[in-house]
């Protein structure tokens, strides 16, 4: 039996990180988001119809909007450029009261 330890990590490398919000952002952007002023973690998309909000956080991903269909459409191209897991709604409607 061998145990090997490694030195670094792939995931703490700072150029990877980098390389996937670079690749991110594209993706993003040809979907025609938008990043905020404020934080450029967060992705905004407006339309006539709808408004969706994307919020990154490390490895966690949260999107806030409207329109079902147009959040739908959203998680089915990020997930053929990235592997997703979706954990599921949150309903915020609760913590409105």
């Amino acid at each position: 039996m061998y145990v090997c330890k490694h030195k670094k990590t792939l995931y703490c490398l700072k150029q990877v990180t980098r390389a996937w919000f670079e690749k991110f952002s594209v993706v993003i952007s040809s979907l025609e988001f938008v990043s905020s002023s404020y934080d450029s973690a967060i992705f905004i998309k407006y339309t006539d119809a709808s408004r969706i909000i994307l919020s990154l956080y490390v490895d966690d991903m949260i999107i806030i909007g409207d329109d079902i269909d147009a959040i739908l459409f959203l998680k089915t191209k990020l997930a053929r450029q990235f592997e997703m897991k979706a954990l599921g709604y949150f309903d915020i409607s609760w913590a409105l009261r």
